[in-house]
């Protein structure tokens, strides 16, 4: 037995008083005071058969002398419940003092625990004291006379009760009782005998009672104790039970089981009734064969002959021989009745008695015992035994005995739990439960507790294998929330759903394994994992109560179970499938029900046809949302409840349908409709729980619907979506069920700063016009013109993005690729930013990265910083409109690779060999030619004139006396002068200008 939790409780251990449940029966006995001294006694008047009258204790509270003192009256019923000890006594023997130095004896009273106080004056009462002068007063009485050698005190003679005097000669005047309850010394003593206690056999439930579902008995120094090795089951066999007819049978009486099936585990369950579960069951049971005593000489060939000295064992109930014929004449009797190595089941049965002499003490009776009376011989015997605490071979052992009954067990302590002893110092206790107990396949050994949903509307604590539980999501996790310390209860809390029980543990062999004595008649259902991959859930539920369970510390990340997105997780296809692995699957797919100018999109079918799936972004909210429970902590040593401080964290999404070839943007209502929303803001959208399972599949659930009646989109074989899934339904291999298939992109380009030409697949380079335009340009001896610097951004997404610039000849900044939509609409009708047919071109735009998530640029002329949303410092949102995913096309060409704007998922394609975005039918292919770093010159140079840039302002060297025009990209002069020296400074925006120099081509800067 474990030792390290061994504390009783009062609450936990049946105590010996609540054993009886009435006074024990009185037995006439002859006192033997040379021997029978030391047990309890009851006393009545002199004679047999039932007394008219008992004596018991009075006490007496004498105010004159300031003491109390326990002396006797008269009762004629004995006293029940507590007070129902005032009627037992004592004897014991005091050494005489008087002339003969006869000695005496005393009576003690087993409630009081005072001895009894006479009065030895005679004629008055027992107790004078009603003006204190009396102090005559003994405990002492004269002896017995002696018969023989022997003081015996018969029921029919009895013994009168005459106080010590102290005088000389000594007293004879006895104990009067005068009708009806008269007593005091006048008149001729009243004779009284002493009435012993019977015997109580003590009930199954009586003994499972004291671990509230089973008991363990210790014997004084015995070290290999059956009885203690394990928590034990008392069962009761009413009557016989038929196993192979008549003479085939369970006899009745009291069994000790080790293990037993689910059926019998309830604490309520004392009586067995059936031979299938009987048989089921591990039993402790008499050794037929094994005689602890092996010198073999004389004494012990004729000890064992009568029944001595065997030990226990465990049998299962299946292997007893069940033949319990009477009649030695009945046909095959020698041959079907037990011998050899047989254990009969008559071997045990055991009977447990107790009495008031033996409080808290118990013997244990096998009344047919059968075993082998020789060892060389397989016949055998059969003797009543009792199990006693022998000494063999200088050890205490468990072995049998003949003879009176031995009181030599004690009820043990229950190995209750602390629930101090479960917590953590300051942080929650968190673990997940595995039952460890169960025999079968179909048990619930090895399983974990979670809690599910069987039919809607009803959580369900449920025992999953691992195939199934997912022992990181709070399913399967309980956190422990409540205790009771003085009742030694704890409350676990399943971390998702709120459900929680109250359970009394015990403490087992095994680390970390624990016995429910007491399970506040928390049931659960086990579900078994078919092998055709359904989920079978057994027909009737099981009491957690007498289970053994394994607590493991789980591991805790508030947000496991549920989708955390991140935005470079990217888009997503809904498929509905068997498992993931199958190719065997449907989609969802928006159809348009409308008509005309007036859409009406829906999901309600689904398709089979990948390539008619729709693309959705899961738009994850700003806001966490959190399940919140209470958790029982460690605080200098006392249990200190935090509350709701043990979190569950999950995020909502909005699920946004993406279509590059709508001006619109629409998101999945919780009717399967789709929608747009007020500023194409997400938050104003239906928003879906994503919880996650162990097989991969997913619920998408209704906010608000994550319960036992929640909703979540469903999808039938046929391809019907609908929106009545449960989320805790355990689904079979059979069922279809969601999964998010993410989009399936080519291999991207690496993810590190590099130069790169890209050239068109049908011909032609990426480039950059004049007028900072996206081009496709021919390819020239100024290869410098075609090379783009790549700088890397969202390198921990699945599609790393990046920045596509060019440098320009003597700057710091360098011309980065956008979609310019945000500035066509800013600037309504610009040629400069949008085609003739309003869609927006790729443009190129000063600036300088300050990081991977920032951009210095100018804006009307200012500086700002374009970050991907925008900020209350000033920052402007829009960056994603900079960033471009670069990754194979994987369509027949194994080198080609697709551009991809971050902002929309559209596609780079050319309009007359102008760059912008569109489908991805429609994307430009193009092959990756890698670089080395463009050369960065001085300044731009034009025949003899030179360029020079600086900041806020231009230096125009070797075009004295002529005309300088500077333009921006717009067209706009700010600056218009002849300059009058070689070395002309002139002031100029920020950004590109266009420098037109008298007689020379027009160059572009850029302004710092």
């Amino acid at each position: 037995m474990n030792k390290k939790i061994s504390t009783m409780f009062a609450s936990t251990l049946l105590m010996v008083g609540a054993v009886f449940s009435h006074v024990d029966a009185q037995v006439d006995k002859d006192v033997e005071f040379t021997k029978d001294l030391g047990s309890y006694y009851y006393i009545a008047p002199a004679g047999t058969g039932t007394p008219g009258y008992y004596l018991i204790a009075d006490e007496i509270e004498v105010d004159a002398k300031g003491a109390e003192y326990t002396s006797l009256k008269v009762a004629t019923t004995l006293p029940t419940g507590e007070d129902e000890d005032l009627a037992l006594f004592k004897i014991s023997k005091v050494d005489g003092t008087g002339p003969n130095a006869d000695p005496y004896f005393k009576l003690t009273n087993k409630k009081t625990g005072a001895t009894v106080v006479f009065n030895a004056t005679t004629g008055i009462a027992m107790i004078a004291g009603v003006d204190g002068k009396d102090d005559k007063y003994t405990d002492l009485l004269q002896y017995p006379v002696a018969t023989g050698q022997k003081y015996i005190v018969t029921s029919a003679t009895g013994i009168t009760f005459v106080p010590k005097h102290g005088g000389t000669p000594e007293n004879t005047q006895g104990l009067v009782y005068t009708a009806p309850s008269a007593l005091n010394f006048t008149g001729t003593a009243t004779a009284f005998r002493f009435m012993g206690v019977s015997t109580e056999t003590v009930a199954a439930s009586d003994l499972n009672g004291t671990l509230k579902n089973g008991f363990i008995l210790n014997a004084k120094d015995v070290e290999d104790n059956i009885f203690a090795d394990q928590t034990i089951k008392a069962f009761t066999v009413s009557s016989p039970i038929i196993v192979d007819g008549s003479d085939y049978t369970i006899p009745v009486g009291t069994y000790f089981a080790t293990s037993y099936p689910k059926e019998l585990a309830p604490a309520n369950v004392t009586t067995i009734t059936d031979a299938d579960l009987f048989r089921q069951c591990t039993f402790i049971a008499l050794d037929p064969v094994t005689n602890l005593n092996t010198k073999k000489d004389d004494t012990q060939k004729a000890e064992q002959k009568a029944g001595k000295n065997f030990g226990l064992k465990l049998v299962d109930g299946d292997d007893f021989n069940f033949y319990t014929e009477t009649d030695e004449d009945a046909a095959g009797y020698a041959e079907k009745i037990s011998q050899g190595s047989q254990v009969s089941v008559y071997n045990a049965i055991f009977k447990v008695e107790t009495n008031k002499d033996n409080e808290d003490k118990y013997s244990l009776t096998v009344e047919n015992f059968r075993y082998k009376k020789e060892a060389d011989k397989n016949a055998h015997g059969q003797e009543t035994v009792r199990v006693a605490i022998s000494t063999i071979d200088d050890e205490k052992v468990l072995a049998t005995a003949t003879g009176d009954a031995q009181f030599a067990f004690t009820l043990g302590d229950a190995p209750v739990v602390k629930p101090i002893d479960l917590l953590n110092d300051s942080t929650a206790s968190v673990y997940n439960i595995r039952f460890v107990s169960g025999e079968k396949a179909d048990s619930e050994k090895g399983k974990y507790l979670g809690v599910t949903v069987k039919a809607a509307g009803t959580y369900i604590f449920s025992a999953q294998g691992s195939a199934i539980a997912e022992l990181g999501n709070p399913q399967y996790q309980f956190v422990i929330s409540d205790v009771n310390a003085e009742d030694n209860e704890i409350t676990f809390t399943n971390r998702e759903t709120g459900e929680d029980f109250t359970c009394v543990l015990f403490s087992t062999d095994e680390e970390n394994q624990y016995l429910v004595a007491d399970g506040n008649s928390t049931q659960f259902t086990v579900a078994n994992l078919k092998k055709d991959g359904s989920v079978e859930y057994a027909s009737s539920q099981m009491n957690l109560e007498g289970t053994t369970i394994e607590l493991t510390k789980a591991t805790v990340d508030k947000f496991a179970g549920f989708a955390n997105r991140s935005e470079n997780d990217g888009y997503t296809f809904i498929k509905f499938a068997l498992d993931n692995v199958s190719d065997d699957n449907l989609f969802m797919m928006v159809l348009d029900n409308g008509t005309p100018g007036a859409p009406d999109y829906d999901v309600e079918k689904a398709t089979d046809k990948e390539e008619l799936a729709s693309l959705f972004e899961l738009v994850k909210s700003e806001k966490t949302l959190y399940i919140r429970n209470n958790y029982a902590y460690e605080k200098d040593d006392v249990a200190t409840i935090k509350t709701k401080a043990d979190t569950v964290a999950y995020y909502t999404y909005a699920i946004k349908w993406i279509n590059p070839e709508l001006d619109k943007v629409y998101y999945l209502k919780d009717d399967l409709s789709l929608e747009t929303v007020s500023d194409d803001d997400p938050e104003n959208a239906s928003q879906f729980i994503i919880k996650e399972n162990k097989d991969g599949s997913v619920y998408i659930v209704k906010e608000d619907e994550l319960d036992e009646n929640g909703e979540a989109i469903a999808c039938n074989k046929d391809g019907d979506v609908t929106i009545d899934a449960v989320p805790y339904v355990i689904k079979d291999a059979g069922d279809v069920k969601s999964y998010l298939s993410a989009e399936q992109l080519g291999a991207s380009l690496e993810a590190k700063e590099q130069h790169v030409a890209f050239k068109s697949t049908t011909g032609g380079y990426l480039s950059m016009n004049e007028d900072a335009e996206g081009v496709v340009a021919i390819k020239t001896a100024a290869d410098e013109d075609l090379t783009f610097w790549l700088d890397t951004a969202d390198i921990d997404a699945t599609l790393p993005s990046f920045f596509i610039s060019k440098g320009v000849k003597d700057a710091e900044e360098r011309m980065f690729m956008y979609f310019a939509e945000d500035s066509a609409k800013y600037y309504i009708n610009n040629q400069h930013y949008t085609f003739d047919n309003g869609s927006a071109k790729m443009i190129f735009k000063a600036g300088t990265l300050t990081n991977s998530d920032t951009l210095a640029t100018t804006v009307n002329g200012k500086a700002v910083n374009v970050s991907v949303e925008p900020n209350a410092d000033g920052t402007l949102g829009g960056l994603n409109n900079f960033k471009f995913q670069i990754f194979k096309a994987n369509e027949g060409d194994d080198d080609a690779y697709v551009i991809r704007c971050k902002e929309n998922n559209k596609y780079l394609t050319s309009t007359n060999g102008l760059l912008t975005l569109g489908s991805r039918a429609n994307a430009i292919k193009v092959y990756a030619e890698f670089q080395e770093a463009p050369t960065a010159n001085e300044g731009v140079e034009v025949a003899g004139v030179k360029v020079i840039t600086g900041n806020g302002q231009l230096t125009i060297a070797g075009a004295a006396g002529k005309k300088v025009v500077i333009s921006n990209i717009l067209g706009q002069v700010v600056a218009n002068t002849v300059v009058s020296s070689d070395n002309a400074t002139i002031a100029a925006p920020q950004g590109i200008v266009v420098v037109a120099v008298e007689g020379e081509e027009a160059v572009k800067a850029i302004v710092k």
